[in-house]
């Protein structure tokens, strides 16, 4: 009997443990449908490989966002199998630094583009770590993000620049030995100033990314090595911004390209569909810009420049979110092989007070007739440390924005010029730029040359102080002044400082015996002007060219 007893209990140990390991292994009995176990699995699944997000080309690792501005997460989130929907609820972007996190739920749109807006952050040069996230697991991560200044460089090649691709595979841009390697600046050092180019590629609907970011799957830091094929101008002005703000990265985002006109850039151009519109939403410190050779080629692209490029700033004020975004641009600088490029820098000047700017503040220009250091033979002269430290100087000032009133430091620019009753003309130059008016001769050689200034010994530097050698005293009368009456035949006029103005008189051997029955007068209105005296203010920044009416 206790045999039978201990068989059957055997038994029945047997069939439990049987069925228990039939049930693991899912090959036992079907108790229930088993919907329980399969709802865990789709959404786990759901949370991870069933949903995806993509996230805009440029946003990758080792990106900067721009301090002290909303910080905004975009891109498109979708399932694996489209009858499903995206909850917004459940997804989120978080941006963590150590114990500090910061979190945003997305809107979502029909089509599935999505956007987080986080709040803005302070400049660190320590990384943070950026996450999307559906139903709180991670869907994509970019493990060091920094938080800094941006800005955006645009334009065609004297924007764009740099050692790798113009000087080894284009020896003539050496022009025959007036430059030499020597004479290049060296490559910006500093693994606080990070890089994204945009390719030369219009094909593509999100931003395109140069083979060099590609490659490395990030932006790239400023080194030996990276940073020749950054841009020399803004290497040039990162240099300064950093000196300046030791503790804030610097990002750039490079658009510019070469032989390009402005139309391009602008609303309806390819570059503009390409390059700057799918950078929308991403805010930045301000827009560094130099273009306008390709315009000066023919005068209906020179005399419409004004218009395109006070278009240009309202638009790219638009895409980036702010009305009063600084904007700096150069001036074309001294050549003589486009006919019109003295039209295009007066298109460049008169933009400034354009009234259909939307917004006429922050919006600056660097003269650059003086910084070539005698290579303007060449379409892409030196300089560009110069033209970088003038820049720098112009952003820092705009930097606490307008309600302080903070002066931007241009070259004397021209307000209006009157008759006067002894038959001269006076010229008088917009309130702010005409302090210290001086005569000065410009030194086309290149011991002209800047550097950062040393904020630790003076802290109310400016850039500008970094620039040596740039002008020679002289005691030469000022150059470059014309007048014409209406006839429109132009003769050389005597000028001298009065003050805060210029006046002009007739000059010796010319036919006019006064400037009475003069109508118009112009300052240094050619491609490639030579003087060995022109017009410069207390901040050793010269004059901007001009042509205007006399009233």
């Amino acid at each position: 009997m206790n045999t039978k007893r201990l068989a059957r209990t055997a038994l029945a140990v047997i069939v439990t443990v049987g069925i228990v390991v039939a049930i693991i292994v899912g090959c036992g009995p079907k108790w229930g449908n088993g919907s329980a176990l399969h709802q865990n699995e789709e959404t786990a699944q759901s949370s991870n490989s069933q949903v995806s997000v993509t996230l805009p080309s440029y946003y990758m690792e080792n990106m900067v966002f721009q301090r002290n501005q909303p910080l905004v997460v975009k891109g498109t989130v979708k399932f694996a199998h489209a009858s499903k929907q995206i909850d917004a609820s459940k997804l989120s972007a978080t941006l963590a630094q150590g114990k500090m996190t910061a979190s945003a739920t997305a809107k979502i749109a029909k089509n599935g583009s999505f956007t987080c807006t986080l709040n803005a952050q302070k400049a660190s040069l320590e990384s943070y770590s950026l996450q999307v996230k559906y139903d709180g697991k991670v869907v994509t991560e970019l493990a060091k993000v920094y938080v800094g200044d941006v800005f955006v460089a645009a334009g065609q090649s004297n924007m764009e620049l740099n050692y790798t691709q113009y000087y080894p595979e284009n020896s003539a841009n050496f022009g025959n030995g007036i430059i030499k390697e020597t004479d290049l600046p060296k490559p910006l050092v500093d693994k606080n100033v990070k890089f994204v180019i945009a390719d030369h590629d219009v094909k593509n609907t999100d931003f395109p990314l140069a083979n060099v970011n590609l490659n490395a799957g990030a932006w790239l830091n400023a080194d030996s090595t990276n940073s020749l094929h950054l841009s020399y101008l803004t290497q040039q002005f990162a240099l300064q911004l950093r000196a300046k703000h030791p503790n804030v990265p610097v990002g750039i985002i490079q658009t510019a390209w070469g032989g390009t006109p402005i139309r391009r850039h602008v609303r309806g151009g390819d570059i503009y569909a390409n390059h700057i519109a799918p950078l929308k939403d991403f805010h930045v410190a301000g827009v560094l810009w130099y273009q306008g050779c390709d315009d000066a080629m023919n005068f209906a692209t020179a005399t419409e420049y004004e218009s395109q490029m006070t278009a240009l700033i309202n638009q790219y004020r638009t895409v980036f979110g702010r009305k009063n975004l600084p904007f700096l641009y150069v001036q074309l600088a001294r050549w003589t092989n486009y006919q019109y490029t003295q039209n295009v820098r007066e298109a460049q000047r008169t933009t400034l007070d354009n009234a259909n700017l939307q917004d006429r503040s922050n919006v600056a220009m660097t003269v650059s007739l003086d910084t070539d250091k005698g290579t303007s033979a060449l379409i892409h002269p030196l300089g560009k440390d110069i033209l970088g430290a003038r820049m720098a100087a112009q952003y820092l000032a705009m930097e606490n924005g307008t309600k302080n009133a903070v002066s931007v430091p241009n070259g004397p620019l021209i307000e209006r010029a009157r008759h006067t009753v002894d038959g001269k003309i006076a010229l008088s130059f917009q309130i702010g730029t005409a302090s210290g008016l001086k005569a000065m001769q410009p030194n086309y050689t290149k011991s002209a040359s800047a550097s950062a200034p040393d904020y630790t010994k003076n802290s109310k530097a400016t850039p500008l102080d970094g620039i040596s050698n740039i002008v020679i005293p002289t005691t030469a009368a000022l150059q470059g002044f014309e007048v014409a009456n209406s006839s429109g035949q132009w003769v050389p006029a005597n000028a001298i400082i009065r003050g805060n103005q210029v006046v002009l008189s007739a000059a010796n051997g010319t036919p006019l015996d006064n400037l009475s029955g003069i109508t118009q007068v112009r300052y240094l209105f050619s491609g490639n002007p030579k003087c060995a005296s022109i017009l410069y203010n207390d901040f050793n920044l010269p004059a901007s060219p001009f042509i205007t009416i006399v009233e």
